[in-house]
């Protein structure tokens, strides 16, 4: 039979081994879970992706539209931001030339189709022409999801492809794109 002195003494380096484990467990846990941070940081940086200027018109044009008409006059439009439409509440995107303040507006109508309106965003009622795809000798666009969202508004690809003349005697030509549309 043990004596007491010999359980104590037993007892206690039972204790000690089992503090000493727990503390190298809790080393290993702090070490896991710091590795983990850092490949979060580096997973989740606030870094675009990628060139931005195509989307945020940082003096890259987008492309380029010849327009001529009675409420616009005859003027170039060369889009240097892309807006999506779902901030407005429709399908599709605004190309807009911040320097001249002409949109060149891409509308995906589910009913009627696609449609192109280029407008002055200072008097966009007044100063508008709209053409329909039957106007068109070319009216190519793709308008595709890129499976991002920024602040919860899609992001889009677009290109758009336009030679038109409406009723009115309106006169749209010329093509852009975007990679990012948001």
């Amino acid at each position: 039979m043990p004596k007491p002195e010999d359980l104590a003494r037993l007892n206690r380096h039972v204790l000690l081994s089992k503090l000493a484990s727990f503390g190298v467990l809790r080393r290993s846990a702090l070490f896991a879970l710091s590795l983990c941070m850092l490949l979060c940081v580096g997973c989740f940086s606030s870094r675009a992706v990628g060139p931005t200027s195509s989307s945020q018109g940082e003096g890259r044009t987008l492309g380029s539209f010849t327009v001529t008409s009675d409420r616009l006059g005859h003027l170039t439009v060369m889009p240097s931001s892309c807006t999506a439409g779902e901030r407005q509440l429709f399908l599709g995107a605004d190309l807009e030339d911040g320097r001249t303040g002409i949109v060149v507006r891409l509308v995906v109508d589910p009913l009627d189709g696609p449609a192109a309106r280029v407008f002055a965003s200072e008097s966009p009622f007044e100063k508008t022409a709209v053409f329909r795809r039957s106007d068109c000798r070319v009216f190519h666009f793709s308008l595709d999801t890129t499976g991002w969202r920024i602040n919860r508004i899609r992001d889009y690809r677009l290109t758009l492809d336009l030679d038109c003349s409406n009723q009115d005697g309106d006169v749209v030509i010329g093509q852009a794109s975007a990679t990012h549309c948001h």
